[in-house]
C-alpha cells in the first residue's frame, strides 16, 4: 500500500514538468493544426497562382513578351501538327501537352513530319487505286 500511494503522490505533484506537460497538449495540437492548414494554404496558392503573382509583381513588359512568346509557340504548334493523319491515338501528344524542352519539342516536329508523311503516302495509295 504504501508503493501505491507514493506512485499516486509521484503523478500528482506541483511539478512545473507535470503542470507544463499537461498544459502543453491542447496548445501543441492547436498549433500543429494551425501550422498544417498554413501550409497547405500556402502550397496551394503558390501552385495554383505561380503565373499570375508572378507577372503581377514583374510588371506589364514581362506579361507582353511571355505572352507574345507563348502566342508564337502555340503558332508554331498549330502550324507544324498534323491534322489530317489517320494514326491518331490515345498517346498522341497532339496539342505538345508533353514538350518540357527543346528536345522534346524537336521530338514532336519529328513525329508530326512523320505523320504527316505518312498521311501523303496513304492518299497517293487511295488515289492510284481509284
Amino acid at each position: 500500500k504504501q508503493w501505491y500511494q507514493r506512485r499516486v503522490r509521484g503523478l500528482m505533484s506541483d511539478s512545473p514538468i507535470m503542470f507544463l506537460g499537461m498544459e502543453g497538449v491542447d496548445p501543441m495540437f492547436v498549433g500543429t493544426v494551425m501550422t498544417f492548414i498554413s501550409g497547405v494554404t500556402c502550397a496551394l496558392v503558390c501552385v495554383l497562382g505561380y503565373r499570375d503573382i508572378t507577372l503581377s509583381i514583374m510588371g506589364s513588359s514581362t506579361k507582353s513578351n511571355y505572352y507574345e512568346r507563348e502566342q508564337d509557340f502555340q503558332r508554331r504548334l498549330n502550324f507544324y501538327r498534323c491534322t489530317d493523319s489517320v494514326e491518331v491515338g490515345f498517346s498522341d501528344d497532339y496539342y505538345g501537352d508533353k514538350i518540357k524542352d527543346l528536345t522534346d519539342y524537336r521530338y514532336w516536329i519529328r513525329v508530326q513530319q512523320i505523320k504527316h508523311e505518312n498521311s501523303l503516302k496513304a492518299k497517293e495509295v487511295q488515289k492510284s487505286d481509284s
